[in-house]
């Protein structure tokens, strides 16, 4: 489906500019990432333009500084 759209629309988004899709699939774009999933040339070029997005910048920055949590809820984690 992104690369139909991405080669319907001209990139370098699904639409051609970044619209409410881009930003609903940022998260899963996250997640190709984070499980460092194999993907096609085309679609990882798309999902490193929406990691390279200022808000994802900064949505990414936001998380890493997180220090609130708790510990039963997320055993997995340690204090910085």
């Amino acid at each position: 489906m992104w690369r139909e759209l991405l080669q319907d629309h001209g990139g370098p988004m699904l639409f051609g500019d970044f619209s409410i899709a881009d930003a609903y699939y940022a998260p899963v774009c996250m997640r190709f990432i984070t499980y460092a999933l194999p993907l096609p040339p085309d679609i990882q070029a798309y999902v490193e333009r929406v990691r390279a997005l200022p808000g994802v910048q900064a949505w990414i920055t936001d998380a890493l500084a997180e220090q609130d949590f708790l510990d039963f809820e997320e055993p997995y984690r340690l204090r910085r």
